[in-house]
């Protein structure tokens, strides 16, 4: 729904600021990556620059970097997001946000734009033990919501999250990130979109 890379990739460097090491000392690998969870990413910075403070205190110190990121950005949802979210509420459409990051910036966010009111659920990394591309994210969002996951669609921008829905039996729709640091390989998708401005309510209704 929102490309947050800039403010993630800031939160990363402000840590590393804190910590007396360089971020882009990271592989280029890990700093384009897209769609992890925010601890599993903890953990490989800690072990790679061999930091003691424990991981729960890196991560708090982290998300107060990333939620100071996102409140002094222009943000700014993907195009026609907000008529999809609207739309799809409107028609009695359970909605769900099954991400990687922290619930409360989530949440934050979705208020932020005046949407938060049209998501039932939110599932954060921190409700899982392993995140995309594993199952276990999506098989949750559906546990909570009493829905059977073949009857579930799931809208992903990242190649770690499409692997994650197939993997839990669910159809998913791919829209392309124009801004992704790194090529996302979406062709496990059952539909690629370029745009939300590209989808037609009558798919799902």
């Amino acid at each position: 729904m929102i490309d947050l890379e800039t403010q993630h990739t800031a939160a990363y460097a402000a840590l590393c600021r804190d910590m007396g090491s360089d971020y882009d000392a990271m592989p280029e690998s890990f700093r384009s990556g897209s769609g992890r969870r925010v601890i599993d990413d903890i953990r490989e910075m800690r072990q790679s620059f061999g930091w003691q403070d424990s991981v729960e205190d890196l991560f708090a110190r982290r998300h107060r970097h990333f939620l100071e990121a996102c409140r002094s950005a222009d943000l700014e949802l993907r195009p026609d997001v907000i008529r999809v979210v609207r739309e799809l509420h409107e028609r009695g459409v359970t909605l769900a946000v099954t991400s990687s990051a922290v619930g409360d910036a989530i949440d934050e966010i979705l208020r932020r734009f005046r949407i938060r009111d049209c998501f039932d659920l939110i599932i954060e990394g921190q409700d899982v033990a392993k995140g995309k591309p594993d199952a276990e994210p999506y098989l949750l969002t559906a546990r909570r919501l009493g829905l059977d996951p073949r009857h579930a669609i799931v809208f992903e921008d990242a190649s770690v999250g499409v692997l994650a829905a197939k993997a839990a039996g669910m159809y998913c729709i791919a829209v392309r990130n124009p801004n992704a640091q790194t090529f996302q390989d979406l062709s496990a998708a059952d539909l690629v979109l370029d745009s939300f401005e590209d989808f037609d309510l009558g798919w799902v209704m």
